[in-house]
């Protein structure tokens, strides 16, 4: 039976020590199934990164918000994928919708973003979701669809990849998708693997909605 998966929160841009600390804390005392049921991966924010992993609970594991689209450079303010493998995080989150507007990262920007992190041995939370606007004027499929045709064309091994669904609607608005809207994506999503990769890779790749839900 395949793992669920459960991210514990991406912690935004904000936050202290301490608090960094309590939420650790919370975590680490939690009772959770088995790793091999549930794989539990937290994302708190860069500077954190060290704190969190070296006091978060081993069966847990951490994940970076974003890295870098290519091999480490001249490239100042940004984390490259080899920083991330050299300080032993196993995971990173990419395409989160708030990067693809406030930074106009595109689809196919991601989706090298996404096979360059696999290629340094990260494994991968891909983000995809749709606005309000497109939601209402129909075009929800058509959206998540694009955004996934942009990884699976630079992927060919989806073993280290997780589709995280988050309608960009309910991101900060108190907005939340019912299970019912949820689990239409998923399946839509589920139903493109089959299409376009292969049904192997749409059996066993997990799909999550919004990135802290079990799915």
């Amino acid at each position: 039976m395949a793992r669920k998966f459960f991210v514990g929160g991406n912690w935004k841009c904000n936050g202290t020590s301490e608090e960094v600390k309590k939420i650790v804390s919370t975590l680490n005392n939690s009772q959770v199934p088995s790793s091999d049921v549930v794989e539990v991966v937290v994302s708190p924010p860069f500077v954190f990164l060290p704190l969190v992993k070296s006091t978060l609970r081993p069966d847990f594991h951490v994940a970076a918000q974003n890295c870098w689209v290519k091999k480490g450079g001249a490239f100042t303010g940004e984390v490259s994928a080899e920083m991330l493998v050299n300080l032993d995080i196993p995971w990173v989150i990419l395409g989160h919708s708030e990067r693809r507007s406030l930074l106009n990262e595109s689809n196919e920007f991601v989706g090298d973003k996404v096979a360059y992190a696999l290629s340094q041995g990260l494994k991968v939370i891909a983000c995809v979701g749709e606005t309000l606007e497109q939601r209402e004027a129909g075009s929800t499929v058509e959206v998540v669809a694009a955004q996934t045709k942009a990884i699976a064309a630079r992927v060919s091994n989806w073993a280290d990849v997780v589709l995280a669904y988050e309608p960009v609607w309910a991101i900060g608005t108190g907005k939340v998708a019912t299970p019912a809207q949820a689990q239409e994506v998923h399946y839509e999503l589920r139903k493109w693997l089959q299409e376009n990769t292969s049904p192997e890779v749409a059996a066993t790749t997990r799909i999550i909605y919004g990135g802290i839900f079990i799915c």
